[in-house]
């Protein structure tokens, strides 16, 4: 009986000290690993130069709100909004700044890339 006392306290002693190993050499593996580099975002160029009958396509840059603000030809926005990857032809375009897609609807150009 005392003898397997004995052999108790040195098995868990021994489970004991190996798991403070372990643990210690983990910390030490997690402070010399290295993250790997990540690669820059893709930013989809927005032309200013976009022209009266080009095809424009609308790209959203907020991924959780998937929609675009209408503007009049005063460039304020309307209530209105246009969903993503929607394709328009450029019926007029005002200084570079705001594209004509309907009869009263206008977009940011940041917002449109010629398709």
């Amino acid at each position: 009986m005392l003898e397997s006392r004995k052999t108790l306290k040195v098995i868990s002693s021994l489970i004991i000290g190996l798991s403070i190993v372990g643990v210690g050499s983990g910390v030490a593996q997690a402070t010399l690993f290295t993250a790997p580099k990540l690669g820059t975002a893709e930013v989809v160029p927005t032309d200013p130069s976009i022209k009266k009958g080009d095809k424009i396509f609308v790209v959203v840059k907020d991924t959780n709100n998937q929609k675009v603000a209408v503007y009049n030809q005063n460039a304020k926005k309307t209530g209105a909004k246009v969903t993503m990857g929607s394709t328009y032809t450029a019926k007029a375009v005002k200084k570079e700044k705001i594209v004509k897609i309907n009869k009263s609807q206008w977009l940011n150009s940041k917002d449109v890339v010629k398709n």
